[in-house]
């Protein structure tokens, strides 16, 4: 039997029966929507531990954004607003300066992702999304398009909401029933379709570059996730999401861990290096309030 099966098998064993029968819902409704939201995932002490890192990484993020490099190696990535070049609007790679956080993230999120999903899991990137007052909006898109060219073919990605996140705010839309609103649409692979694989048309250039094509989210339903601190939402690559702008005077800051199969590589360092070698190609923007070459 292979290792990492028997330890997901003992690891099954070892938790209460109710525990797996909300596993199992959790695998069920993943598997269906391709993202799924757990409420109240984290303890209270962890959700502050959150917070402090959170804090550590903005004012990291505020010094490094007065220096006229934004890219500095051995530092974090900082990636302003398009609008307001005087805000971050995310910082990335933090868990390569944070040894707390990265095995804070091991043990919590990663492992459970490959619990959850039946298979072990590698962290593939990381950020935190900032969106402060005034903070711009992310287009509808897909994140699959951004992480192609590296290797692997599907990736799930953990949000942890930092602070309360509501309509006003900007939470996080997730697209409902998608594959049963583009069966049969000749614009989309159906085969990739019924695997909840399929990448929808999307705006190439411009400002808008990567977000999907209004005449697609014309067609979707969205559901808003408004999140507290301590809950987990995992999504899949191939969901389309979006949010608004804050349009409160709070700010909405969010973890985003995004995992892939172990089997298919650890591409982390390699991610890494391209960002940082060439962080104005705009697949690093798709989606984002942010700017490009091309945007």
């Amino acid at each position: 039997m292979n290792i990492f099966r028997a330890l997901f098998l003992f690891f099954a064993c070892t938790i209460h029966a109710s525990e797996i029968h909300e596993w199992h819902e959790q695998r069920q409704f993943f598997e269906k929507h391709g993202y799924v939201w757990i409420k109240n995932f984290f303890s209270e002490q962890q959700v502050r531990m959150l917070r402090l890192w959170a804090d550590e990484i903005n004012l990291s993020a505020q010094t490094l954004l007065t220096l006229e490099s934004k890219n500095i190696p051995g530092t974090l990535i900082i990636v302003p607003e398009a609008k307001n070049p005087q805000l971050a609007c995310r910082a990335e790679d933090f868990c390569s300066f944070y040894p707390g956080l990265y095995h804070f993230v091991s043990g919590t999120i990663t492992s459970y992702i490959g619990h959850l999903l039946g298979e072990p899991y590698v962290l593939f990137k990381d950020k935190i999304n900032f969106k402060w007052p005034g903070g711009g909006a992310f287009l509808p898109h897909q994140d699959f398009p951004a992480y192609e060219l590296f290797g692997p073919r599907e990736h799930v990605t953990a949000m942890i909401s930092i602070d309360q996140a509501t309509l006003e705010n900007g939470c996080l839309h997730v697209a409902d029933d998608w594959r049963a609103v583009f069966a049969g649409d000749s614009r989309v692979d159906q085969k990739a379709l019924e695997n909840g694989r399929a990448v929808l048309p999307y705006i190439e250039g411009t400002s808008a570059h990567g977000s999907i094509k209004p005449e697609c989210t014309d067609k979707i339903t969205w559901v808003p996730l408004e999140t507290a601190p301590g809950d987990l939402v995992l999504i899949s690559s191939y969901v389309p999401h979006y949010s608004e702008p804050n349009n409160s005077q709070k700010p909405r800051r969010a973890l985003f861990l995004t995992h892939n199969r172990l089997r298919e590589g650890d591409h982390r360092q390699a991610y890494y290096q391209a960002k940082r070698s060439d962080p104005n190609n705009p697949v690093f923007h798709i989606g984002t309030p942010t700017k490009a070459r091309g945007k």
